[in-house]
């Protein structure tokens, strides 16, 4: 599944998607329904692997980083000090923007393809547009692709 592509899904599925998910204790997921639909339209990148990977590594929302920081994706987290290296957003949709932007931008096309607002990317750390692709460059664990992707197929099945 190529993930530098908007699902397709409507709002009113996103919505669906998230609605009453008993694992997601605080309603995070189902309160940025619509974030995550909006990063799907605007940066043209699947809005379920973006929260599927809040999900994996935030465990729900409820990691510390998480809950005290509003960081869903542990971002500049680094092993040494992972708390307090961690960005602090003001929003869950802050984060989920901005991380949605950095896949988009660094991740998720090769250099020079025409992403958003006119920019192109940059493709740093472009190895294809799977989850096993991003897996490469993106996290350290190397089973990290097939957890992201079994929390994508959870969510595809509650459509």
């Amino acid at each position: 599944m190529e993930l530098n592509k908007s699902t397709g899904l409507t709002l009113k599925d996103y919505q669906k998607i998230f609605k009453g998910i008993p694992n997601d204790k605080n309603k995070i997921f189902e309160s940025n329904a619509e974030v995550f639909y909006n990063v799907d339209k605007k940066y043209n990148v699947n809005g379920l692997f973006i929260a599927s990977i809040a999900i994996h590594e935030s465990a729900w929302g409820k990691s510390n980083i998480a809950k005290n920081k509003k960081n869903l994706f542990g971002y500049r987290a680094y092993d040494s000090d992972p708390y307090n290296s961690a960005s602090t957003f003001n929003t869950y949709a802050e984060g989920i923007d901005l991380i949605a932007r950095v896949l988009t931008k660094y991740y998720l096309n090769p250099k020079g393809t025409e992403i958003y607002n006119g920019e192109t990317a940059v493709g740093t750390y472009y190895n294809g547009s799977t989850v096993t692709a991003v897996n490469k460059k993106y996290a350290s664990d190397s089973g990290w692709a097939n957890k992201v992707y079994s929390y994508m197929e959870y969510l595809y099945k509650k459509i």
